[in-house]
């Protein structure tokens, strides 16, 4: 198009109006906390609502903790917090704990929820390569595009790229895998159209299945490990040690030219017949119809699809991760649920809702820069509001009151039985899974695995542990070093942070009772409390052992009077000094008989330390 005077004079208008907005934004600048606080305003004033007061220092400092790193604050915390005189010293603890070794593990268990992480996935073994990935891209604060894009077109054997085990998940349910992805992270109410139309949504089964053409190439291979083990197996290797060996080295995701998608046989629309292969289409979000997608090489389908899903474009990528980040500051999300975003404009507040989504964008995906930006919001660090009437909106004067979840709870009384030092003990079993991966190319056929059973074998001997016997040991130390067998134990072992113990617990531990998801379903994970979880705080083995031997009573004990004992104790389980009735309260009970362990019994079993103020 030829450029034209009036053209010409346009762009100097309009450079004119950029440059001056940019020197507004200069000498008056608004940062994304401020935009989300005014929307908020915007909406309170609407609905004739006040924002809540501001939360003390006691309130804000006790929910930072265990909202960015999972626990509650030492008193050690507390007092570095309290002598800083700074005007920013809230923006600088914030800052402090995002960078933290804490909020990698609080992060994993909210991570572990919503992926449905697991120790073991059925058929496939150990995913131990899969915690120690997602920890990594925690850690070094991957941006969230890049982190689901990395899981979305992961490639091998599992024992050597942990990513590989989001797609391996479902292995056996391709078309079950696909609604989870698209419901998770843009949050696709789409189930319902695997079978037929959507009988409320705009998702029709042709558009399910052009979608799942974007995998159609691709096999996730979750072998049943113990046919090709019963063909290997001889005296000094058992049936059970050559499964574990294989399951790192057969499951896996490959590229496999011989596959595509077609419709099912009972396809029932006249767009398509049953049999006939499925052409790749993206679903538009306009309700328009794009164009079939021809000139893609099959191998590139899953990068493609990747690119698509976490595209800074895709309104419905940034928007699923930002609502749920604020739900898990907030108690409720603005578009509730967080897995249905089909229509944004049925959200509380759609204004903020976008607004949030373009702030994810604005920050292309840093989930800790993301949450920095709510956590100084004024609406955040407000006092907490109770949960509205049944079928009445929340209109964020203020975050919910919530009760913890099973990981803060059980993170903070770990804290109070060994101490801080939980923050820094970590496990990592993926090494164990690594050393198990063949270094050579061997048979994936089940039944041909037999041509690579000698080569096999001789590797699986430079696993044993030295001395071993091999006739008749059966392989017991395939998954482990001499040196580091794994013992079983309870006690001082057993207290790590819920992130460092099996993922999950059995459903007898504490973490389960109180809540913890089984990871069968996505955001499972349970608050609502109950007698059992109730019996657990008041004589669980747990609370036994915090109110004998515990870091938290060693400490109170080496204070020089009972004041000093009490003020510790409430500093410590409830983030506040005693009041003085508190304190004539404690010291009538410990001259009575009662031991320091009593009164942190009670501290734990009140409604303000199971409550996140």
């Amino acid at each position: 198009m030829a450029t034209t005077p009036r053209t010409i004079r346009f762009s100097i208008l309009l450079l004119g109006f950029i440059v001056a907005a940019m020197n507004l934004y200069a000498e008056e600048p608004i940062d994304a906390s401020t935009q989300i606080d005014a929307i908020i305003q915007l909406d309170l004033k609407k609905h004739k609502l006040k924002s809540n007061p501001p939360a003390n220092e006691v309130q804000f400092v006790r929910r930072v903790y265990l909202d960015i790193i999972g626990r509650i604050p030492t008193d050690k915390e507390l007092a570095k917090f309290y002598s800083d005189n700074r005007k920013d010293r809230r923006a600088r603890l914030i800052d402090e704990l995002l960078d933290s070794p804490g909020h990698e593990s609080h992060m994993f268990n909210w991570l572990g929820d919503m992926l449905r992480v697991k120790d073991d996935y059925y058929r496939i073994g150990k995913t131990w390569t899969f915690h120690t990935w997602l920890k990594s891209q925690l850690r070094e604060n991957r941006p969230w595009d890049e982190l689901v894009h990395d899981m979305l077109t992961a490639e091998g054997r599992l024992g050597e790229n942990g990513a590989t085990a989001y797609l391996l998940r479902d292995a056996s349910m391709p078309l079950d895998s696909l609604s989870s992805t698209l419901t998770t992270f843009l949050g696709a109410n789409v189930a319902c159209a695997q079978c037929h139309d959507h009988p409320f949504a705009e998702w029709t089964q042709r558009d399910f299945y052009e979608m799942a053409s974007f995998f159609g190439s691709t096999a996730f291979e979750r072998v049943d490990t113990r046919k090709p083990a019963i063909t290997l197996r001889d005296k000094n290797f058992s049936k059970a040690n050559l499964v574990t060996l294989l399951q790192p080295n057969m499951e896996r995701v490959i590229f496999d030219s011989t596959r595509s998608t077609v419709f099912p046989e009972d396809y029932a629309y006249n767009d398509g017949n049953p049999g006939d292969k499925v052409s790749h289409r993206f679903i538009r979000w306009d309700g328009k119809k794009g164009a079939p997608l021809t000139d893609i090489r099959p191998q590139q389908l899953r990068n493609h699809f990747a690119d698509w899903m976490t595209s800074a474009e895709n309104p419905r990528f940034a928007a699923a991760i930002a609502n749920r980040l604020w739900k898990k500051f907030f108690g409720v999300a603005v578009k509730e649920p967080v897995t249905d975003l089909d229509d944004l404009e049925d959200a509380t507040n759609p204004e903020l809702l976008r607004l949030i989504a373009q702030l994810m964008i604005d920050v292309d995906f840093d989930i800790r820069e993301f949450q920095r930006i709510i956590l100084n919001t004024k609406a955040y660090q407000s006092q907490v509001s109770v949960t509205p009437a049944e079928g009445e909106d929340f209109r964020f004067s203020g975050p919910l009151l919530r009760r913890m979840t099973a990981e803060q709870a059980w993170d903070s009384i770990v804290l109070l039985l060994r101490g801080p030092e939980v923050d820094q003990l970590k496990t990592d079993n993926a090494p164990m899974m690594e050393r198990l991966v063949f270094p050579f190319e061997f048979t994936h056929d089940r039944k041909g695995i037999a041509e690579d059973r000698e080569k096999i074998l001789d590797f699986a001997k430079t696993l044993l542990p030295e001395g071993e016997a091999s006739n008749g040991g059966g392989g017991r130390g395939l998954f482990m070093n001499s040196s580091k067998r794994k013992v079983k134990r309870r006690g001082e072992a057993t207290w790590l942070r819920a992130s460092e113990l099996p993922q999950p617990m059995p459903p007898t531990h504490f973490l389960r009772i109180a809540g913890q998801s089984a990871r069968e379903v996505a955001d499972d994970g349970s608050t609502e409390g109950g007698i059992t979880e109730s019996l657990a705080m008041m004589n669980g083995e747990v609370i036994e052992n915090l109110m004998s031997n515990s870091s938290v009573i060693k400490t109170a004990g080496k204070q020089k009077t009972q004041i000093d004992q009490i003020g510790f104790l409430y500093r410590t389980c409830l983030a506040r000094i005693p009041t003085k009735r508190d304190t004539k309260q404690c010291i009538t009970a410990l001259n009575q008989g009662l031991e320091l362990g009593e009164i942190v019994w009670v501290l734990l079993n009140s409604r303000e330390f199971i409550f996140i103020q």
